[in-house]
């Protein structure tokens, strides 16, 4: 089993583990439902020609999908990390997506068809702004939300239990001074104008944005080439530095993590949990080609 979960403190651990259902996988076994991400990895022994002298330890055979998260709280310390490495080599705009089976559709996007599908939603922007700060290092940091209302309900919810200011894009200044990190947590079609505007006046100040889960696009249905325009051109700037989502069918994932390439996984029919690495590239895969 990977070890990269247990840098996590226990504390933070038990409050992430809390907050979220255990149930949700990121990973693309989760699309089938099953509770394992990942099987048993295969152990190769050294040949013991000299019973007095066994291994102290098995030898692990490297896999190409021991990059890809164990569960929902791995992606997000993944995710967070990534992203910071991305923010140290100097990309100022950056992407992460953590599409969560029970909560995105591949074809329409974020489903909240349970109550409290929400608000899941937004605890996993609180754990992902949480790890990126911890892993970026600088203090400073603001967690933007598309509205008001939202943003003042979190606000009073989390109170002083996050390492980030909160404020809305609703708001007359979204940003401060003492901002060196702005976090633009799901942002949607309605926003686009909003966060676009605010990441402009980060780059003018020379502070990074990061857009955790953008939702910006809407189908397209009743928008103008001018908006179809403005938005491409918008994301265009930015880098993505981690997404994961799944595939339906058959069963897998694209997987993305700065500094690697996109990378297409499908589950292996005959080894339950593992999954083959069909795809390497420096583009994300379209959709029919996905």
């Amino acid at each position: 089993t990977k070890k990269r979960a247990q840098r996590i403190s226990t504390h933070a651990r038990a409050v992430a583990v809390s907050r979220m259902s255990t149930q949700s996988r990121v990973t693309p076994k989760s699309t089938v439902g099953s509770s394992r991400v990942k099987g048993t990895k295969r152990i190769v022994r050294v040949a013991a020609g000299d019973l007095e002298t066994p291994p102290e330890e098995p030898l692990v055979m490297a896999r190409d999908d021991d990059v890809l998260p164990d569960n929902l709280l791995d992606s997000v310390v993944q995710a967070g990390e990534a992203t910071a490495a991305a923010l140290k080599a100097g990309k100022g705009r950056c992407v992460a997506e953590l599409l969560i089976p029970e909560l995105w559709d591949v074809t329409s996007g974020p489903v909240m068809a349970e109550e409290g599908d929400q608000l899941r939603w937004w605890e996993l922007a609180r754990e992902f702004v949480s790890q990126l700060g911890q892993s970026y290092g600088a203090g400073g940091v603001r967690a933007v939300f598309p509205d008001a209302g939202g943003a003042a309900m979190l606000k009073n919810r989390w109170g002083n239990g996050v390492n980030f200011a909160i404020s809305s894009l609703d708001d007359a200044e979204p940003m401060q001074e003492a901002d060196s990190l702005i976090v633009i947590t799901c942002p949607d079609p309605p926003s686009l104008k909003a966060t676009r505007a605010l990441a402009e006046k980060a780059m003018e100040k020379g502070v990074p944005v990061v857009m955790f889960n953008p939702r910006l696009a809407s189908g397209d249905v009743g928008i103008g080439v001018a908006v179809r325009d403005m938005r491409v051109n918008f994301l265009s700037t930015f880098l993505v530095t981690y997404s994961i989502y799944p595939l339906s069918s058959p069963s897998g994932s694209v997987f993305k993590k700065y500094p690697g390439q996109w990378q297409v996984f499908l589950e292996e029919e005959n080894n339950v949990g593992r999954y083959k690495l069909v795809a390497e590239r420096s583009a994300p895969p379209g959709g029919g080609e996905a």
